[in-house]
């Protein structure tokens, strides 16, 4: 069985204005999610299902973390889809695999506090800079936590997830070697485009919004 979609992260440099612009486009309130000490950066959820789920990610003013996802974030001029990440349980292997792919990654333990004060735990495998960028999917393994897309705030659903990209041959040998199975097209520009069913409608997120 592939390792599948867990979530989609879509970043940008104010959370407050992210989770109004959510409410507005998709007639949904994300909930919460909260900070990740160390990277920066903190977020708010909308489930898309049991076990996937959209997440808005943007700076921490609490914390300064230089080089982190949270300076990144800062420089952004309107949010956009940074990236997608893959469930799995083996990351060993998939580090294996991105290394003879001459792409190195960093795997390390992850985690958040919630606004009620639980933390919740996870691993994260992330691909470091390389030639085909965040188009390289990161990987999660949630270990014993329960899954966000259980307990963020419900109503939509994904409809699909693609990428477009100049290197697809390559991308999609990668992710087939990944065992992922995101679609993967041609395209001039790399991009992504995430297709949401909400209760305001067909609502189109990519990596331009």
């Amino acid at each position: 069985m592939a390792n599948p979609l867990d979530h989609l992260l879509y970043a940008g440099a104010d959370l407050d204005q992210m989770m109004a612009g959510f409410e507005t486009l998709c007639g949904i309130k994300p909930g919460m999610g909260g900070v990740h000490p160390g990277l920066g950066t903190r977020n708010a959820l909308a489930s898309l299902g049991p076990d996937c789920y959209f997440e808005m990610i943007a700076p921490d003013s609490e914390q300064n973390v230089p080089g982190s996802w949270g300076e990144l974030f800062k420089t952004y001029t309107h949010p956009r889809i940074f990236s997608y990440m893959i469930r799995a349980t083996d990351l060993e292997s998939m580090a294996a695999v991105l290394t003879s792919a001459g792409i190195e990654s960093d795997l390390f333990e992850a985690s958040r506090t919630t606004p009620a004060g639980a933390v919740l735990k996870w691993r994260l495998l992330i691909p470091r800079d390389n030639p085909l960028g965040n188009y390289v999917p990161k990987f999660i393994d949630w270990t014993d936590t329960t899954h966000p897309g259980l307990t963020s705030a419900k109503g939509s659903s994904l409809i699909d997830f693609e990428i477009g990209h100049p290197e697809a041959a390559r991308l999609r040998k990668l992710l087939g070697e990944l065992d992922v199975a995101v679609a993967v097209s041609l395209a001039d520009r790399p991009c992504m485009r995430a297709r949401l069913k909400t209760p305001a409608g067909l609502v189109v997120m990519n990596s331009a919004n």
